[in-house]
């Protein structure tokens, strides 16, 4: 599974690279509440610029790389079972593969595309 992103042209590259690192619950994905997930989601991003998570029924682990608020993931993969409701799990996988920047408002950080639409909510563990 490879995540491409195009080129956000509202972003500067010059804002100062947000937080990241540590466990997020993802709270909502493309204005999907993730309350009905078979599994919680969430994302973690290590320091080491690795990231992993889960998007209700499938792990997807990769690379990820920050410049100012802009986001680069790489090398995505992910486990390919089946649930009974895979709705969530696809608002998610979808949300992941448009982001291109990330913005810290308090304890929540938001993932938008390159339009500025927010995709994805997050909020720390």
């Amino acid at each position: 599974m490879a995540f491409c992103c195009c080129t956000n042209e509202n972003s500067t590259g010059n804002t100062a690279e947000p937080d990241v690192i540590g466990k997020w619950a993802i709270i909502e994905a493309n204005g999907l509440s993730t309350d009905s997930a078979e599994t919680k989601p969430f994302i973690e991003f290590c320091d080491s610029g690795m990231v992993n998570g889960h998007a209700s029924v499938n792990a997807f682990f990769g690379q990820y790389a920050l410049k100012g608020d802009s986001i680069f993931f790489d090398q995505m993969g992910a486990t390919t079972m089946m649930g009974h409701d895979m709705e969530v799990e696809m608002a998610v996988m979808t949300a992941l593969a448009q982001c291109t920047t990330l913005e810290m408002q308090d304890s929540v950080l938001n993932a938008k595309d390159c339009d500025g639409n927010v995709v994805m909510t997050m909020k720390r563990n």
